[in-house]
């Protein structure tokens, strides 16, 4: 099997996660993986070193946000592009190089994706990031779904059923087992925090929609504190307006009780450190790598039940499932699980069963049983 991936050089996020854990996956089970990267940004080189073959193309930065008028100027300014790109593209490529799929994750390549699909004779998959808002963003994508052939395939059933009935698949972004390989308590040892004591912890990008600051201020409100308990918070950046707010929350608890990391790689030692994973969140999760990444290294989760956390949580058996995203319901949400303290190691349990679901691995080979189906 040969795909040809479109990338974006900005990736960031879940987006970039997903991307590099499933082009490693895919070359693991011996597919070949060329790769089209938009743009000159800093994710040209980790790309480079995992793909086959890349062949870089001019930036695109339209985002399908704003206003009606900004995000049709948008929807114009990408359909010019992939008319334009999607022709000069065969030239770049290996001399009669054949593919099985085109594969994209960004809205913004839907005509580079669809037409390059048609000049290389093949099929189009489109694997959704995101949730889709609005009848003018559903309309339009299945529109030009259907137009180009263009395979839907959602991040969660959630997302599935935000695009409607066009839509039939569903590969979930999955979690890399790797990213848990580290098993020593390294973020205890470093903060000097008793292997008795609960510790709770978050790992996300620091951004308001992640909702660190309810959190923290959940967690100052909680049961936890007063016995003894501590949070831990990953991801960055730690220079901006939005995480200055997260500190100023935190208060007398800062570097006491609540540690600020920063970001950080070594994702197995932090999931080794901590007992139970909260995530933050002030609106649905499409899907929500952490909370798979929780399940596969044995914690229980406590998030926000909209989007995919419904999906992998089952209440108070794997997790606990916040009803509104406010600091009240993910306050309650902490004093139950440490009034269920006992608990807590057969939880984890039924966390690590229930990861494969949610697994790279399976999701890869799901990934390549639809495109075997759609292949020409």
């Amino acid at each position: 099997m040969r795909i040809l991936k479109i990338l974006d050089s900005n990736d960031g996020g879940g987006v970039f996660t997903c991307e590099m854990q499933f082009i490693k996956e895919l070359r693991r089970k011996n597919v070949v993986v060329d790769a089209l990267i938009v743009g000159d940004g800093e994710k040209v080189e980790q790309y480079r070193k995992i793909c086959n073959n890349i062949y870089l193309l001019p930036g695109f930065t339209p985002i399908y946000a704003g206003s009606t008028s900004e995000i049709i100027r948008s929807i114009i300014a990408s359909y010019k592009y992939g008319v334009k790109h999607s022709e000069n593209v065969r030239k770049l490529l290996e001399k009669d190089a054949q593919y099985d799929a085109v594969i994209f994750r960004r809205a913004t390549f839907i005509h580079l994706g669809g037409k390059l699909a048609r000049i290389l004779k093949t099929k189009s998959l489109w694997h959704l990031p995101s949730v889709v808002t609005g009848s003018l963003s559903r309309n339009y994508y299945n529109f030009y779904c259907k137009v180009y052939n263009i395979v839907q395939v959602a991040n969660s059933i959630y997302t599935k059923n935000t695009l409607g009935g066009q839509c039939k698949d569903v590969v979930y972004p999955g979690f890399d087992s790797e990213r848990l390989s580290e098993t020593s308590s390294v973020y205890r040892q470093k903060l000097a925090i008793d292997k008795n004591v609960p510790v709770f912890g978050m790992a996300a990008r620091m951004d308001e929609e992640k909702a660190q600051d309810i959190v923290v201020e959940a967690f100052i409100k909680s049961k936890i504190p007063g016995k003894g308990g501590h949070l831990l918070i990953a991801g960055g950046p730690l220079n901006t307006p939005f995480s200055e707010k997260v500190k100023k929350v935190a208060g007398e608890f800062l570097d006491k009780q609540i540690h600020i990391l920063g970001g950080i790689q070594d994702m197995g030692g932090f999931y080794s450190s901590v007992d139970i994973i909260v995530n933050g969140r002030r609106n649905a999760e499409p899907f929500g790598i952490s909370i798979a990444e929780a399940l596969g290294a044995g914690k229980p989760i406590i998030a926000y039940h909209l989007g995919g956390p419904a999906e992998m949580i089952k209440d108070n058996i794997n997790g606990w499932l916040v009803s509104h995203p406010t600091v009240k319901d993910y306050g309650e949400a902490m004093n139950i699980s440490i009034d269920n303290i006992d608990n807590w190691p057969k939880m984890g349990q039924q966390a690590k069963s229930d990861a494969n679901e949610f697994s790279v691995g399976t999701n890869v080979d799901r990934l390549m049983k639809i495109v075997a189906r759609n292949g020409n």
